[in-house]
């Protein structure tokens, strides 16, 4: 909802101004008090609270620590009275922890004790207005002016609030009341606009921001309300404008961000939006509204997870915050596929709010985690699956490396055996595409390219071989390739020559001396007598160059060269 301050802000007192420090990631212990053996003394714990707090402890710690003070008045082994600090410092952390209906609680114990203690009113009434109870406000303010009549500031709040509950004259009247006192009241000008603005007469609700700019023009709610105002009337660029003004004069004004951060929502402005949620938080960190809006830019910048930590902050306070856990169930169903956790937040929805209808939201949530369901379930029999094919392709593996070989045999053993070269092509076919099989390791792959083989030699039994293939389907039946001969063997059904005798040539003549390598020159035959001329030696092949016989003795040689020219 766009904010709009009525009234000037609340005003926490001095006791616990420090509250308003980082306090995340401290690790100091829980503060303890030593009590005697005399009545406890809430005084103690609201020290002992204090110290803790500026040692830097848990914003939870220093809370629950003014709590035990507060609630001493509760025993009934001593008489102890309410301790107005402690009930009242209990409410602020509270507060600040985004428990507001426990603010109101301890705010309220506060006033038992003292009905004039302003700072509980304040807070009081302003923790009713957040909580959409401004008639519930009434009566504290009137209790406290009674007894505070000239209290301007305490006056102009209840009339704002007047104007909260929709009683707009009234409050208009005490206004007029106030500035015939004080006509440079600039807060009594800005609450005369807020009320306008709830009557909706914009008109009025600008002139009187415009009046109380002439006094302050450096108050930023002034430019907030009239960026409102424009709002309302559809100009939304003038709004910006306005919003954008406040933030130039205080940049941590709460109102301005959580309009501007709004407005950055509406037009998709993630990065805007949450720039100014974390600047509403960095002062409130219980503003709940603002926390909403931070987890809805989050999830516009699809940063789902941070998200649901923004959520979770809120329903750890305030367990049944409808629009947390709204959103969140939003996220985990839609954005996170968390079905399982969407319908544990839609049912925690129901049992906090059981009047709001979200069936159809529900339905979408668990049709799609039934669909999931059914989509696991495929996934894990699929996987079963894949896991028996491998076991059994493993298994089957070396079988088809046997059926491969066998095949390869059967060639082997029929390969004199007149026939079609193309069928030992087609072997090297089916083999290789066996191996592909063994490699792809898949074992329907491997059953067809057995199944293609078996085929294959079935048919090279009866087409090529001309047999039956019984030989080939009676897996039992081992098939024996012809051994190969050793290199250097007699072929079959010839003798080996005795040791040491010479091989006879075929035709019974004499045998020719074997030439020598090619391009080699033959020697011619040694002469039979000393003088003799020699007959030259047949040359090895046709233009091959020959060499003179050597002579038998050394003496013999000028014969030889002459019978050779």
């Amino acid at each position: 909802m766009i904010s709009m301050r009525h009234s000037s802000r609340v005003q926490w007192v001095a006791l616990i101004a420090a509250l308003a420090l980082p306090l995340a990631g401290c690790t100091k212990k829980k503060p303890v008090v030593e009590d005697g053996d005399g009545p406890p003394d809430p005084q103690k714990y609201v020290q002992a609270a204090l110290t803790a707090m500026d040692e830097g402890s848990k914003l939870e710690d220093v809370h629950s620590t003014f709590q035990e003070g507060c609630d001493l008045h509760k025993s009934e082994e001593f008489q102890i009275p309410i301790h107005v600090k402690a009930c009242f410092n209990t409410g602020v952390t509270a507060a600040k922890l985004g428990d507001n209906n426990k603010a109101i609680a301890y705010y309220k114990t506060a006033l038992k004790g003292d009905s004039t203690f302003k700072p509980a009113v304040q807070n009081l009434t302003y923790s009713l207005l957040q909580a959409g109870k401004a008639s519930d406000a009434l009566p504290y303010y009137e209790s406290y002016i009674k007894a505070n009549p000239t209290d301007a500031e305490m006056v102009n709040n209840y009339a704002g609030t007047l104007g909260e509950s929709g009683k707009f004259d009234e409050g208009v009247k005490v206004i007029e009341d106030l500035l015939f006192k004080d006509p440079k009241d600039t807060g009594a000008y800005k609450t005369l606009a807020r009320i306008y603005f709830l009557q909706g007469n914009y008109r009025m609700s600008q002139l009187a921001s415009a009046n109380a700019l002439k006094f302050t023009p450096e108050d930023g709610d002034i430019h907030n309300n009239i960026g409102l105002t424009f709002l309302k009337e559809g100009k939304e660029g003038e709004a910006v404008a306005a919003f954008k003004e406040a933030l130039k004069l205080d940049e941590n004004n709460i109102q301005a961000n959580m309009n501007l951060g709004l407005i950055a929502l509406k037009a998709a402005d993630w990065q805007q939006a949450a720039e100014s949620f974390n600047r509403v938080l960095s002062q409130e960190p219980g503003n709940a509204d603002a926390r909403i809006g931070l987890a809805v830019a989050y999830r516009g910048i699809a940063e789902f997870d941070s998200a649901i930590e923004e959520y979770d902050k809120i329903l750890k306070v305030n367990s049944c915050n409808r629009l947390a856990l709204m959103n969140k169930a939003v996220v985990q169903g839609l954005f996170l596929d968390d079905y399982k956790s969407s319908l544990k937040t839609y049912d925690a929805h129901r049992k906090c709010h059981p009047d709001v209808n979200i069936d159809d939201r529900v339905a979408v949530v668990a049709k799609a985690q039934e669909e999931e369901d059914e989509m696991r379930r495929q996934q894990a029999e699929l996987e079963k699956q894949l896991e028996e094919l491998e076991r059994q392709a493993k298994e089957y593996k070396p079988k088809l490396q046997a059926k491969a070989e066998r095949a390869r045999r059967v060639f082997a053993k029929y390969a004199e055996v007149e026939q079609d070269p193309s069928w030992a092509e087609a072997l090297e076919d089916q083999i290789e595409q066996i191996q592909f099989a063994l490699e792809s390791e898949d074992f329907s792959f491997m059953q067809e390219a057995a199944l293609y083989l078996d085929e294959f030699i079935v048919s090279y039994y009866e087409y090529a071989l001309e047999k039956s293939p019984e030989e080939w389907t009676d897996e039992s039946n081992v098939i024996e390739a012809p051994k190969a001969a050793e290199e250097g063997a007699p072929a079959e059904g010839s003798e080996a020559p005795a040791d040491g005798a010479e091989a006879a040539p075929a035709d019974g003549g004499e045998g020719e001396a074997a030439p020598a390598e090619e391009g080699a020159a033959t020697e011619e035959a040694a002469p039979a007598e000393e003088g003799a001329a020699t007959e030259e030696a047949a040359p090895a092949e046709e233009g091959a160059a020959t060499e003179e016989a050597a002579p038998a003795e050394e003496e013999a040689a000028p014969a030889a060269e002459e019978a050779s020219e």
